[in-house]
């Protein structure tokens, strides 16, 4: 009874943050005013493409809140929401990234085995963490990215690594996101799945020409203008990155901007650097602890990665916690399992607590993903030394 109530208490932290947001947006003197988010751009652009007003859909003075700032391809989705009123809007926003949610949750599932008592317990964790709350309260689509890459991972894990890359190539919606994944299979040498990503990018892009050239000039146009955005107007404790944490640290954000962008550099090398090793070494480790490497890193090591996007470090975090067992370091074991815990407890107190202060994830964030790597070279050095039988090495 006790251990029920246990794994049932996350769910509840969750229906709670929840029903708390929904009612207070309800329950509020102007509702719509309340309820705008994120999701406005979706919106916006929606009613834009619908109407033919393509060339107002990239900002050309960044005054507004939610501008839009995904590429030309990224247009298409919108278009429910141009057929839309605003309340529906949200709604289907909420629902969307709910079911993606969902099903990214299933082909988890599949893609890692595990008790169904362990997996619910893991689950758990995921929908009390505050990404999971805020993707939903917000309407963002990071429901979208988490289900991007665990079909590529059930995908690859099927055998599939064309497909795998193609599926994979969807994450250049995001591109600062997407661009860890070539990255690492490259290093790797999965040459399909790194063909596989060329053709889902070059689908990509033939599929945005019936938008026009000058759609892409725009979206250049912006893109660049975005960078200042984010160096002087973003609030740099709602990231998730190193170079967050840079900006925020007293005395040091403050300085001349080529400092801050040493430091990044300095500190997201030897990341880069554990994280390609990973991938070049240990082609037989586990796909869901490789592709947990590479979203670390995808994050960490970023210019810009808000704190909702954190929802895709339930990939590596299920690893984890799924495969926990099978980690030959306890240290690293240990290390990971507090960077998790402080990440979910801290995720809320830094959001809606305390507003403010350094930017500290992306260090954590930095800690758990060099305590993998240490982990799965230590495995494949004591695999040289002791080889392990083919028919027992984990297949997760």
């Amino acid at each position: 009874m006790f251990r029920a109530a246990l794994r049932a208490a996350p769910v509840g932290v969750a229906v709670w943050i929840q029903v708390a947001w929904f009612a207070g947006v309800l329950l509020s003197a102007d509702p719509m005013a309340e309820a705008r988010r994120d999701w406005v751009q979706y919106f916006d652009t929606g009613h834009r493409l619908v109407s033919g007003d393509l060339r107002s859909v990239y900002p050309r003075a960044f005054d507004v809140s939610y501008p839009w700032v995904y590429p030309p391809y990224c247009i298409y989705l919108t278009a429910p929401l141009g057929l839309l009123s605003e309340g529906w809007s949200y709604v289907a926003c909420v629902v969307v990234q709910l079911a993606a949610i969902v099903a990214a949750l299933a082909l988890l599932r599949a893609a890692l085995p595990a008790p169904r008592d362990e997996y619910v317990a893991a689950v758990g964790i995921v929908v009390a963490s505050m990404p999971f709350n805020t993707t939903l309260m917000l309407g963002q689509a990071s429901g979208f990215f988490l289900l991007v890459v665990a079909g590529a991972l059930w995908t690859w894990k099927a055998g599939h690594r064309f497909p795998a890359g193609v599926v994979l190539a969807l994450m250049f919606a995001k591109p600062n996101l997407g661009v860890a994944f070539p990255a690492a299979l490259l290093a790797g040498r999965h040459w399909r799945a790194l063909a596989g990503i060329g053709a889902g990018v070059v689908a990509l892009l033939a599929a945005s020409l019936p938008l026009g050239l000058q759609t892409w000039v725009d979206y250049a146009r912006a893109t660049h203008a975005y960078f200042p955005v984010i160096a002087t107007r973003t609030l740099m404790w709602k990231q998730l990155t190193l170079y967050g944490f840079w900006r925020t640290v007293p005395g040091v954000g403050d300085a001349h901007g080529k400092t801050v962008l040493a430091l990044w550099l300095a500190s997201i090398a030897p990341l880069a650097a554990a994280t390609l090793l990973v991938w070049w070494r240990r082609d037989d480790a586990p796909a869901s602890r490789l592709f947990g490497v590479a979203i670390l890193l995808a994050i960490a090591a970023n210019v810009y990665a808000q704190f909702y996007d954190g929802l895709l470090l339930a990939v590596p975090g299920l690893a984890w916690y799924l495969q926990r067992d099978t980690y030959r370091s306890r240290v690293a074991r240990g290390l990971i399992g507090a960077s998790i815990a402080l990440l979910v407890v801290g995720g809320h107190v830094s959001l809606f607590i305390v507003q403010g202060g350094v930017a500290w994830v992306g260090p954590v964030i930095a800690v758990w993903l060099l305590a993998e790597c240490c982990d799965l070279l230590l495995t494949a050095y004591e695999d040289r030394r002791h080889p392990v039988l083919e028919g027992h090495r984990p297949l997760a």
